[in-house]
């Protein structure tokens, strides 16, 4: 049978703390618990769910550990030739379902205890974990900033089970067994202005409660500009199409150019090709420092329409001098 690697499924490295190793087990918990998906994924999670209970089953106890680090590749001609000891079970967790072949095949059944919210979560209050989310913004709203209200769904501390995920000895009906509710909550977010696509905005004490009388977590905003009709973000750069008439395109002149801040008018040399771009220094975003990006305006070369019957004539004019 195939070689688990527990401290893959738990994400952490071999020589992981005990604290490292609770917290990672925590955390993947609560994101693979099958009561908190649907019918379609539940069973899915479910066998996830196992998977990590089982890693931290294993990697929580000192004995089953020590044992486990022995083995390699070729676990199982070393596990019959040497039989390490069999621990005794541990208090502190319901049965969710059976262990693997692996495990049964290392520890046999005197290592059991059951799959569940185990000792994990028997620990003293934490402090609120940190969350983030996505912001969206037009590009007006990022480039004047100033407060925004916003709505977004954030975690909350059970009230049934107090965060500790466990109603006698089993798990808390109200939150599964996570230990946290999602609620949404309307809250005021201070933008800087010009800020740009990406960013990370940081509202402290936002995020999930604590447990108890801990510090709650901080929330972090990552803006996400929406499309704009008229502009092209590039980080805190600005691109934007400049509209130049055939004749200001050939003999030179000046032309408008819109702006965040409204339009501006810029020389445009004789001779101009489609295509050709123009630098407007300052007029981006924000790009760190107080400095602010560019903006880029591409000209393109338009013929009115419909031709009035001068302009028509004017340019069969020109045709026949460039034949």
């Amino acid at each position: 049978m195939d070689y688990k690697d527990y401290y893959a499924v738990l994400g952490v490295k071999k020589n992981a703390s005990a604290d490292e190793i609770k917290r990672a087990y925590r955390r993947l918990a609560k994101e693979h618990h099958p009561d908190l998906h649907g019918e379609a994924h539940k069973a899915k999670a479910g066998e996830k769910f196992k998977e990590i209970n089982e890693a931290y089953e294993v990697l929580s106890d000192p004995e089953k550990r020590a044992k486990y680090d022995q083995i390699g590749p070729g676990w199982e001609s070393a596990h019959h030739q040497r039989p390490g000891p069999e621990p005794s079970p541990r208090r502190g967790a319901e049965s969710f379902s059976g262990f693997s072949d692996f495990f049964e095949e290392l520890f046999g059944g005197a290592g059991r205890r059951g799959f569940g919210v185990s000792d994990a979560y028997a620990t003293e209050p934490e402090t609120g974990r940190d969350i983030e989310a996505e912001l969206p913004l037009t590009l007006e709203d990022a480039f004047a900033g100033g407060d925004k209200r916003i709505s977004i769904a954030v975690p909350e501390v059970c009230p049934a089970c107090g965060g500790a995920g466990r109603r006698g000895r089993g798990f808390c009906p109200s939150c599964g067994g996570v230990g946290e509710l999602q609620r949404q909550r309307s809250i005021t977010a201070h933008l800087p202005k010009h800020v740009g696509d990406g960013v990370k905005l940081r509202l402290r004490g936002q995020g999930s409660p604590g447990q108890g009388s801990r510090e709650a977590g901080d929330l972090f905003l990552r803006v996400k500009l929406l499309p704009h009709p008229r502009f092209k973000v590039s980080g805190s750069d600005v691109e934007t199409a400049l509209t130049l008439s055939p004749s200001t395109a050939a003999l030179g002149g000046e032309a408008g150019i819109a702006t965040l801040e409204g339009p501006v008018r810029i020389r445009i040399p004789a001779g101009t090709h489609s295509g050709r771009t123009f630098r407007v220094p300052g007029k981006g975003l924000a790009k760190g420092g107080g400095a602010r990006g560019d903006l880029y305006a591409v000209a393109r070369i338009d013929i009115p329409e419909p031709l009035s019957d001068k302009a028509r004539r004017l340019y069969e004019q020109l045709r026949e001098t460039e034949e």
